[in-house]
């Protein structure tokens, strides 16, 4: 057959891999931007003084547990990769709250952490999130299931592991905005995916990797064997036509492209737009498609240490940064304290980029506050898609509109947003009918099987279930603690400030915030 494939992202590239390099198919590949690649995008960084090094800006790490096929793709196309990590930070207010997971020295960075009870809790409910969260995947009888917000509540979770924990790791995984977009995430897809990629455990975690030199390896080595005049950039497709003697691609100039099949390796929402414009959208694509919502983030590639957490014990791979005051300094409602997701990858840690040779090397996804102009070195949209119910509920439509007029679906979109997801879609597609292409490797499923409850574990969420169940009868007590603990704070910040000891009534008034914050339990969602 002659094949189209729209779009040049993980989805497209790995297409075009298996139908160029592992069938008798024609092959084209169309691009709307100058480059091809979507989120793979390797660009150089280079400021005065400093050697110059590749960076990558959207897709930068995988691991074997939930990346089998991708890595295996990498590793037929013998692309060097390097071992990296994987930690994490939240900042809040430039530094006025601020943790680390990697150990107590991160956990405590700030020593006010050491007298903070939000932080205690949200401590202890992150090994019961860890213990007990999967339980919602043993339950078949609600097949919609609840929102995650609402199993928080449910289940009384605290305000401080959904504000700083759980709903900050939420939107830096799916760049989502970590407020109501971010509480409506359906709990048993959040969790189940917590549960394949080991975010439910302290130990055993796996080893992560990223691509030596830039993911851009894998591109130039996919496109380097594809005939010039069959990759089509600068090429914007603006509708797909549906006729007697194939699919017509038009482009934007109107000329059209008469293949025998194409494959839309697009965003949903593109895929729709292709679709309608053509004149041939029937209702099944529209149920599959319609659902999903897309969000935009920006990517800044600079070096802006403003921009990191203020406590170099507290600088990570992934350091979340947000803000819960407004301009006018009003706090903004617990529903909404993170408009967008304000997210700094650490470039040296994640890509071994040593800071003596090539200085900070961060990117920001929609950084909460300006960046200086004068550290920036490019500018970058990216789109990911936000799940929900009805768009999660959308891919099990996807099967029955495959293969019909002519036309596919391939995209990260149609599992969890991920390199593996887009890589596995394609090579799920082509495996069949009426492709049958010949991969050098199977497919293999990225899921893990669910816990069993070993000895251990029992005891432990027996322990804990003890330790919960007393923290709910000792909660009135807790309030008159509160109380006492409040008024002491006020006249010790008074004593400070008449004895001119500034950095003293700082931490103390840090201290006041966090108790006079600290109810326990997580406010019901508006």
């Amino acid at each position: 057959m002659r094949i189209a494939i729209v779009g040049t992202g993980v989805s497209g590239i790995s297409a075009l891999w298996l139908l160029n390099e592992f069938s008798e198919h024609e092959v084209n590949i169309y691009e709307k931007d100058e480059r091809p690649g979507g989120h793979t995008n390797t660009v150089e960084f280079k400021r005065e003084g400093r050697e110059p090094c590749q960076v990558d800006t959207g897709f930068i790490v995988c691991n074997p547990p939930t990346y089998p096929n991708f890595l295996r793709f990498l590793q037929h196309l013998n692309i060097p990769l390097l071992k990296t990590e994987m930690t994490f930070s939240v900042t809040r207010d430039r530094g006025k709250f601020e943790w680390a997971g990697e150990g107590l020295g991160g956990v405590f960075c700030q020593l006010s952490n050491l007298f903070n009870p939000r932080l205690y809790r949200m401590l202890f409910d992150i090994i019961r999130f860890n213990l007990f969260a999967t339980d919602i995947l043993h339950q078949e009888g609600d097949k919609e299931g609840i929102s995650i917000g609402d199993y928080l509540d449910k289940e009384g979770y605290g305000e401080g592991f959904r504000d700083d924990y759980l709903m900050p790791m939420t939107g830096a995984i799916w760049s989502t905005p970590a407020d109501q977009a971010a509480l409506d995430f359906p709990a048993s897809t959040l969790i189940r995916f917590f549960h394949n990629h080991h975010l439910l455990q302290i130990t055993g975690k796996p080893k992560w990797l990223t691509v030596q030199g830039g993911s851009k390896k894998y591109l130039d080595a996919v496109l380097g064997k594809l005939p010039k005049e069959n990759l089509h950039l600068n090429t914007e497709i603006t509708a797909i036509e549906s006729v007697d003697d194939g699919v017509n691609l038009v482009e934007a100039s109107g000329q059209k492209h008469l293949y025998d099949h194409v494959i839309l390796a697009t965003h949903s929402d593109t895929t729709l737009k292709l679709l309608r414009n053509g004149g041939g959208l029937t209702d099944d694509e529209e149920k599959a498609l319609g659902p999903w919502k897309w969000s935009k983030n920006e990517a800044i590639l600079h070096w802006d240490e403003r921009l990191m957490p203020i406590r170099r014990k507290a600088y990570s791979a992934w350091n979340y940064l947000t803000l819960t005051e407004s301009d006018g300094n009003k706090p903004r409602t617990s529903d909404s304290e993170v408009e967008t997701v304000a997210l700094t990858y650490d470039m040296n840690i994640l890509q071994h980029l040593p800071e003596s040779k090539h200085g900070l090397v961060l990117v920001t996804l929609n950084p909460p506050f300006p960046v200086d102009e004068s550290k920036v070195v490019r500018r970058f949209t990216y789109a990911h898609p936000m799940m929900t119910h009805e768009s999660v509920a959308s891919q099990a439509l996807l099967p029955s509109i495959q293969n019909k007029r002519g036309i596919s679906f391939v995209g990260a979109w149609t599992k969890y947003g991920f390199h593996e997801d887009g890589f596995t879609s394609s090579m799920r597609l082509l495996l069949q009918p009426p492709f049958n292409v010949s991969s050098p490797f199977p497919l293999r499923p990225a899921t893990r099987d669910l816990p069993t409850t070993t000895l251990g574990i029992l005891a432990a969420r027996i322990l804990v279930n003890v330790l919960e169940n007393l923290r709910r009868r000792v909660q009135p007590a807790w309030y008159w603690v509160r109380y006492v603990v409040i008024i002491g704070l006020v006249w010790l910040e008074q004593v400070f400030g008449a004895m001119r000891w500034r950095k003293g009534q700082e931490e103390v008034g840090r201290l006041k915030v966090y108790w006079v914050g600290n109810d326990g339990e997580s406010k019901k969602r508006r």
